[in-house]
């Protein structure tokens, strides 16, 4: 689809990344082409208001092209005050192979087209490192004091993120239209929608999401909480052997860092707190009633299922207006007749995944929303879901990566029970 040719074959750490000679004309003219991309959104200036008020930081920020190993599509380094994007995803982005990071470098700086094609779809990526860049100029200290990164600040990355893409999205919707309906997708749009189109009304289980990503299957993440905990620990333990051993300067710093990371989780967890508080209710039911009615628009009827009736059922409690539950329980009711319309006339032509995905969303949404599954429907839902266990079982056995396995491990579940298998 796209060629460019660059390619990488040597691996760099991020904080030591060796010099490239148009790495700083480069650097200006990326942080200039994602700074106008995503100044053209109001959480985008919003964003680089909060920059410019923060410090000397981003005056100072590069922005450079590096490959690393993890699957990770960029990072902020802020011993380098870098936003590193890795260039083994760009060559995917791109389809293109054979060069090394240099070539990348080059490449990006002496050609426009190819590097305004970059920006245009990776600045979700961008803007999510801008707000890591962010949190580090405001808590300077963190990483000193707890060792590790802080899970929370992956909460207010996601949900700038997730807000930024909802409002582009809002303004010009063809890319979500393309992607919802399966004709155009790319590593970084995949990337940026795999949040966006997961989005729940309930702020704690959009947080446990990406707990569970970044501590149980990433690593080297800590809760603000945890990193307190330890620290406190560790100062307790040292006291006596400071004392002991005459090393009472020791101790007052580690009693000083501890202080520190305590004022820095106070102050973090406030501004978190409100930042869901302030944005979240309007945010999420504006953002699911948009992309459940682009999904039953496009026929993508787990989606709209899942955006719109479950949505409906979970409603009350998160202060959503008169207008906006009326509008989920409308569409909810619309895309569970129109989804059940579907299998009856299409049933036949599905593959075992693609029906079973859709009688599966469907029996969900009718739970949640108390409405009874089409009783025309039974009996073939009875023959495919022992077929989908069979289905899922052989993948989740086959799959090496963790995060198709437990895709596959949660559908094979959820038909193992429910046709009382195994």
């Amino acid at each position: 689809m796209r060629t460019l040719l660059v390619a990488l074959a040597l691996a760099f750490s991020p904080g030591g990344a060796e010099a490239y000679p148009h790495d700083a004309q480069l650097s200006a003219k990326l942080k200039k082409e994602f700074e106008v991309v995503i100044s053209s959104s109001a959480a985008g200036r919003e964003l680089y208001a909060r920059l410019a008020k923060a410090g000397p930081g981003y005056r100072a920020l590069r922005v450079l092209t590096r490959r690393d190993a993890a699957d990770c599509f960029a990072w902020f380094d802020p011993e380098a005050n870098a936003v590193y994007l890795n260039s083994r995803f760009i060559l995917k982005f791109f389809e293109a192979r054979g060069f090394k990071d240099p070539q990348v470098v080059e490449v990006l700086w002496s050609n426009k087209e190819v590097r305004s094609e970059l920006v245009k779809y990776a600045h979700p990526v961008y803007l999510h490192e801008l707000v890591h860049a962010l949190q580090c100029y405001l808590y300077p200290e963190y990483r000193r004091d707890a060792g590790a990164s802080p899970l929370e600040f992956e909460y207010e990355a996601y949900l700038a993120e997730d807000m930024y893409v909802h409002e582009r999205m809002k303004a010009a919707p063809r890319l979500l239209k393309d992607f919802i309906r399966g004709a155009y997708t790319d590593i970084y749009t995949a990337n940026a929608f795999g949040s966006y189109l997961a989005l729940s009304l309930d702020p704690a289980r959009y947080r446990e999401k990406i707990r569970r990503l970044y501590e149980e299957q990433l690593g080297g993440y800590l809760s603000l909480e945890r990193a307190e905990t330890i620290k406190k620990n560790s100062v307790a333990d040292s006291k006596i052997f400071a004392y002991a051993a005459g090393r009472t300067k020791a101790y007052a710093a580690d009693s000083a860092s501890l202080a520190r990371l305590g004022e820095q989780k106070a102050a973090f967890a406030r501004f978190l707190e409100e930042f869901y508080a302030v944005r979240w209710p309007a945010f999420s039911s504006d953002a699911l009633i948009f992309v459940g009615s682009l999904a039953l628009e496009q026929k993508n009827y787990p989606l709209a299922l899942d955006c719109l009736a479950v949505a409906d059922a979970n409603s009350p409690g998160y202060g959503l207006s008169a207008g906006a539950l009326e509008a989920l329980k409308t569409k909810g009711a619309l895309a569970v007749l129109e989804t059940a319309s579907f299998i009856r006339d299409n049933a036949r032509r599905m593959g075992v995944e693609l029906l079973s995905q859709h009688l599966k969303a469907l029996e969900k949404a009718c739970a949640a929303t108390a409405r009874p599954f089409p009783e025309d429907l039974a009996a073939l839902r009875a023959e495919t879901y022992p077929q989908a266990m069979a289905y899922y079982a052989k993948k989740y056995a086959a799959e090496k990566d963790r995060s198709k396995k437990d895709y596959y491990k949660e559908n094979l579940d959820y038909f193992a029970g429910a046709a009382g298998g195994k």
